[in-house]
């Protein structure tokens, strides 16, 4: 989920990914020392008896404007976007009462597993239905120990699951789609600050800052959500001169969304109630779902 935070921390990597185009091991684009964080210099960025101003060191600051927000449409009715879909790794085959677990080889364990179970309606009742969603450090026998823990009676050993009481067992595996819906989407404009002794030094870094995001329309902050981001101006500010400081402020605006992420599972069985007059209901289809795990 994108915030001010995680945009920043994003423009601060396209300055980096500008300032050190073959990284930050290699001389910076201006050959200079340059340091790019977030927030504004402090005292000890002027004065420092190391990496300072005085001392060769050019900076890069971001920083978002307060004042600087304003909310944008969203979609009507924030509808969910559904995402490619996983496809499940896992699958069970069944035998009368026994369920028999498998993985996929050289595949990451991924799915929703689960087991309809056919029964008398005294230990268990007739079609109730165990999940279990499959997590990547999961192997046959975590599973199937999963699985058994939620059926009365049941019991595992390695890949199988054994349930005493049912009739028979039906098994099902499917996958899920990551699914997203924009709970909000702003706008927020951002300051990018070049600061340096100089004014040579100063002219090539911001030129440098002005090259590289020219033809940068979009950035992908840490956690994956993707924002647009403009350009809304720079200028040479020479105000502290005097004090061997000189400035150049960019400005961008960022678009960017509030999102909601959920992952939808496959649908593995199915049941319908229908209500009667009289308080009266009847289900057709599976049973209760036992428990999810």
């Amino acid at each position: 989920m994108a915030d001010i935070v995680s945009i920043s921390r994003a423009i601060v990597a396209q300055m980096a990914a500008i300032a050190y185009p073959n990284g930050k091991g290699n001389p910076s684009v201006t050959g200079r020392p340059t340091k790019i964080f977030r927030g504004w210099i402090t005292q000890a960025d002027y004065t420092g008896a190391d990496c300072a101003l005085g001392n060769g060191v050019d900076f890069i600051t971001v920083m978002d404007l307060q004042g600087g927000w304003r909310r944008i449409d969203e979609p009507l009715g924030r509808p969910w976007r559904q995402e490619d879909t996983i496809p499940a790794t896992v699958s069970v085959t069944t035998k009368g009462n026994v369920a028999t677990i498998a993985l996929q080889d050289d595949a990451t364990p991924a799915g929703i597993v689960g087991l309809r179970i056919r029964s008398d309606d005294v230990a268990i009742p007739d079609r109730a239905v165990a999940a279990y969603a499959v997590q990547a450090t999961d192997t046959v026998a975590t599973i199937a120990a999963a699985l058994a823990e939620q059926i009365s009676g049941a019991t595992s050993r390695g890949a199988t699951v054994n349930v005493p009481d049912a009739s028979s067992l039906t098994g099902a595996a499917g996958g899920y789609a990551p699914a997203v819906r924009t709970a909000r989407r702003q706008q927020q404009l951002f300051q990018v600050t070049v600061w340096s002794a100089t004014p040579d030094a100063r002219d090539a870094l911001g030129t440098a800052i002005e090259n590289g995001m020219a033809f940068i329309d979009w950035l992908m902050d840490a956690n994956g959500s993707t924002f647009q981001i403009e350009a809304r101006g720079d200028w040479n500010n020479d105000a502290a001169q005097n004090s061997g400081i000189f400035m150049r402020p960019f400005r961008f605006i960022a678009t960017y969304d509030t999102d909601m992420r959920e992952n939808m599972a496959q649908m593995l069985f199915g049941a319908e109630v229908f209500s009667l007059p009289g308080s009266h209901t009847i289900t057709a289809g599976d049973g209760p779902l036992l428990a999810t795990s």
